[in-house]
Order: structure tokens, then sequence, then C-alpha cells
């Protein structure tokens, strides 16, 4: 009894191994799938009898024009020579008004009047440097009239010539300095009060004026003029993106205020020096701005983008990921792979950029990579 109880125990061991060594000689499962591949040397080789096959999907990897993008923040200025800010240009009183917020100007229209015994006062100094410009003036042409004709004295012309040269330089001088009021000297009427006129074309868009009130030199200035039918958009760049600005390059700008909508510009100006601090350069881009939509003082965000690139795009289904670093499955031969490991960048359309790793040509596994993804 012993001895067929022994017997029985090998031939159940026998059998045990038998089995394992059947079970081990099949198929392998991954994912309920049998691992239908076998590696060739680094190449993974899917044979025909493989039901992974129907569930891998192949397609060529694309080449595509590529336009690098940057983000800036940035903040919307009036153009300096369209705008000016307009104060008194002496102590006065101001007597009268010709504009009102909002009117649209032209250079050498009339702003307001200002009373002021500072103008009087340079308006006296002209009439009377004039007066006597003129009668040097006589006097210098009558003593020339004299020596010419043999009857007057070289010495009286020399002096009266003297006397001419320095009433004219003064009577210049004080004709600069009532011009600088705006006003022509020939057509002044003393005792009048000062018009200022704007400097430039342009629309009103900040009127103080007070009729009545009486300014100083360190009064606030009382109106500003600007035309805004384009403005200047300050963008500041990174010092490493500079390289991707150029002038000319079209942008887009998108203010708060106006959700969804962009305005397009073109960078008119780089600054040629770094911010120490920020390590960021300006950058001017001017905006057409006819419908008066961008004020200045408003804070914007510009889109930069480069000139367009040839890159090679893939399906983010295509990529998969080992240690943090990304890998896809490159077609050699018909279903036999190798593992390309690529550096990636943003997407664009629905698809990833490949920085590196692919020339754009190759044909790739863009779905079902995973099953292989045991493959050593």
């Amino acid at each position: 009894m012993s001895h067929l109880l022994k017997m029985s125990t090998k031939i159940l061991i026998l059998i045990s191994i038998v089995w394992l060594s059947l079970a081990s000689c099949g198929p392998k499962k991954v994912g309920g799938l049998q691992k239908n591949y076998f590696l060739k040397g680094d190449t993974i080789v899917i044979p025909d009898s493989s039901n992974i096959r129907s569930k891998i999907k192949i397609a060529s990897a694309s080449i595509e024009p590529y336009r690098l993008q940057i983000f800036s923040a940035a903040k919307v200025t009036a153009i300096p020579n369209k705008f000016a800010v307009i104060a008194a240009p002496f102590n006065g009183r101001i007597m009268e008004s010709f504009v009102k917020l909002g009117q649209e100007v032209s250079q050498g229209t009339p702003l307001f009047s200002i009373n002021s015994s500072e103008f009087t006062d340079a308006q006296k100094l002209y009439l009377q440097a004039k007066q006597q410009y003129l009668l040097a003036d006589k006097d210098f042409k009558r003593q020339k009239d004299l020596v010419d004709n043999g009857v007057g004295i070289q010495k009286d012309l020399e002096s009266a010539k003297t006397t001419y040269e320095i009433t004219k330089s003064e009577y210049e001088k004080s004709q600069a300095s009532i011009r600088i009021f705006g006003v022509d000297p020939d057509k002044m009427i003393f005792g009048e009060p000062l018009v200022v006129r704007s400097p430039i074309r342009a629309q009103v868009i900040a009127n103080k004026i007070v009729v009545g009130k009486y300014l100083t030199d360190n009064s606030d200035p009382i109106l500003t003029v600007a035309e805004l039918s384009t403005v200047w958009i300050t963008a500041t760049v990174k010092e490493k993106d500079i390289r991707l600005v150029k002038e000319g390059d079209v942008t887009a700008a998108e203010v708060t205020a106006y959700p969804g909508e962009v305005f397009r510009g073109n960078v008119y100006h780089i600054d040629d020096m770094v911010d120490e601090e920020t390590r960021a350069i300006n950058v001017l881009i001017e905006c057409n701005n006819q419908d008066k939509k961008l004020k200045p003082g408003m804070y914007a965000t510009i889109r930069f983008t480069e000139t367009p690139v040839m890159s090679v795009f893939v399906p983010p289904s295509s990529l998969l990921q080992f240690n943090d670093r990304n890998f896809l499955f490159v077609e050699v031969a018909q279903y036999q792979f190798i593992k390309i490991y690529v550096t990636t960048a943003e997407s664009q359309n629905g698809k990833t950029l490949i920085k590196e790793g692919l020339k754009g040509n190759e044909r790739i596994i863009v779905e079902g990579g995973f099953y292989l993804l045991d493959a050593k």
C-alpha cells in the first residue's frame, strides 16, 4: 500500500511539471490580449499571426508650417508727436475759452485766451525795440547818403551803423519773444490778451479751462489734445525672446475691455537698451485706432508671431512616456518598429510639435502603441 502511494505521488508531480512546461511555452497575455510580437535586436516585430495588428494604427508624421508665438504684457499710449499737454505760458487770468471736450482742432486753432502783465510787458518791449530800430535804420541811411554825396562825416556814419546793428539785434530778439507765444508780431494789437493755439491737429481729450481763473507757472495743465486714430502699444519682451521680434512684424493685441476682440498692429521700434532689473526690452507697436476703442493707459496683452518654419507634428495619441521622457514607435519595415525618444513642444491644431527626434518622413504608430510597452 505504501508503495502504491509513493508511485501515485510521483505520477502527480510528473504531470504538474509537464503542465507547467506546456503553459510556459504558450503565448503570454498582456491586457487580455496575446503578446504576439518578438524582438530582433532593437526592432519589435509583429508577425502576421499576431492578433494585435488590428489594434495598431500606423500613419505618417506631418510637416506643417509652424509659427512660434510669445506673449507680453503691454500698455496703450498716445504717440508723443500726436499728443500735447497745454499749460499756462505765464501767470495770468483766463479770459475766454474757444473749445469744448471732444472737439477736433487743427494746428493753430484758438484754444483759450489769457490776460497777463508778462505778455503786456513783452509787447511793450517789442514795440519799443521796433521804434528804436526804425529810427536807427533811418539815421544810418541818412548818414550813408551824406557820405556818398561828399558832405557827411565818416565818423558819424560809423556811429550810426553801430547803433543800427545794436537796435536791429534787440528788435529781432523782441520779435522772437513774441513768436514764442504763437503770435505774429506784425499782426499783434497791443493790450489784447494772448490767444493760446493748438500746436497739432488733434482732438480735445481733457479740458479744465475755467474762465476767470488765475493761473501761475506752477498750475497744472488745463488742456490736453491728442490724435488717437493711431496709437502705440508698449510691450516688454524678455531678453531671451527678443530674437523672435523684428520691426514690421504683425502683432495681435487684446484688452480686457473687449473680450475676444483682436487689434492688429505692426512692430514700430525695438529699444536698443535692456532694462537691467527686469531683463526686458521695450517694443513699440503701432496700431490703427480709427474707432477710438484703444484708450491711452489701457493694459493689453500682445501676441508676437514668428515667421513660419516648416516643422514636424504628430498626433498626441502616438506619444508615450517613460521616466518623464516622451517616445514613440517608428516603423522601419512592415510591422517592424523601433522606439525613438523625442523632444516635444506646444500643440497646434490638435497636433504636437516635435522639436527633436524625427525628420518628418517617418511612419509611426499613432494608436495602440501601448500594446508594445513591455518590449525590452
